[in-house]
């Protein structure tokens, strides 16, 4: 399934800028990638894997295969319009959160299920195991390539009301929803007021009191600015997010089997580095956080939590596949 949205103007602007912006081979054979995401180039939760993967497809091809990359939301920062570009063409390749690719890819709602990963261990033992293989064959009838996850960290509430450690602390708080389906009913069994957003509109949201709240990990926190415009951070660690590596299958095509090999290669090399990073930049956000007079507190109880949302995995078992989400729990184990 595609989406049906157009993104009309924006989209003819960022096709000739990326048709501008394309380099021409100085020699034969040579290549330059176009790859945009939201992130900053160095920090936030991506640390520097995007320029990790553009060094490591460089230097295995010998220079023939380089990346131009395009970082802070150049060309979007809208991440479903990001994914839109890699699948056009507009962009050779795109990280957008899994969210905005459930319309291609149902089964990746299983990254938006709440409380069913463990961490970022449980996270790198799901991707690079049957689970992430599986998934990332969805998106390929749909002009895609999916060639790595990215564990941008586990996500908990911030607001400007007050701190929360129990249910009744969070009820009637309009909170900022990603587009998903599975966190609108989530916080809706939480006894908050859901409103799904883009992420790039969530600042100027919480500024003018559109609404109370939002919900992200640490790094996310800081590298989008949210720290400037909150006043509480509590910790219940209701899901994780997942970003994934996207390519536009045409172009993945139009390459000789060794160097989709080397294309393969280093996104798994940015990947296991991400997954490294996010753990340190996780502990060290939330101190930059703090730092900036964010009042941050863990949870202590989260049980009233689990309880209140544990029905929304049963409720989309039957989409996802129970055996699918059983996979995810078994690798916990492992």
């Amino acid at each position: 399934m595609r989406f049906k949205g157009t993104y009309g103007m924006a989209v003819a602007v960022v096709l000739v800028l990326a048709w501008m912006l394309a380099v021409t081979p100085a020699q034969a054979g040579e290549v330059t990638l176009r790859l945009a995401h939201s992130q900053p180039p160095k920090g936030g939760y991506m640390g520097e894997a995007p320029q990790i993967f553009a060094d490591a497809l460089e230097q295995s091809t010998k220079g023939q295969v380089k990346v131009k990359i395009f970082h802070s939301g150049s060309l979007s920062g809208n991440e479903r319009e990001l994914a839109e570009m890699a699948q056009s063409g507009a962009v050779d390749l795109a990280i957008p959160a899994t969210t905005y690719v459930l319309g291609w890819a149902p089964s990746m709602k299983v990254f938006d299920l709440p409380y069913l990963f463990e961490g970022a261990s449980h996270f790198k033992k799901v991707v690079q195991g049957p689970v992430g293989e599986k998934l990332a064959k969805e998106v390929e009838d749909d002009g895609l390539v999916l060639l790595g996850y990215f564990l941008p960290g586990v996500r908990s509430i911030f607001n400007n009301i007050r701190p929360i450690n129990t249910l009744e602390d969070a009820k009637g708080m309009k909170i900022r929803s990603m587009q998903s389906p599975v966190y609108v009913e989530m916080f809706k069994s939480m006894g908050m007021l859901p409103t799904p957003l883009p992420s790039s509109e969530l600042y100027t949201s919480l500024q003018l009191g559109v609404v109370d709240a939002g919900e992200n990990d640490p790094a996310s926190v800081v590298s989008w600015g949210w720290i400037d415009v909150i006043k509480y951070y509590s910790l219940d660690e209701h899901s994780i997010s997942a970003m994934a590596v996207l390519m536009n299958k045409k172009r993945f095509d139009s390459f000789p089997s060794d160097v989709q090999k080397a294309i393969r290669d280093a996104a798994r090399t940015a990947e296991n580095y991400q997954l490294d990073y996010i753990e340190k930049a996780a502990a060290e956000n939330l101190k930059k956080i703090e730092a900036k007079g964010v009042k941050v507190n863990r949870i202590q109880n989260k049980k009233p939590f689990q309880d209140a949302v544990k029905h929304i995995i049963g409720q989309y078992e039957k989409e996802i596949g129970p055996d699918l989400i059983q996979m995810v729990r078994d690798a916990a184990k492992k």
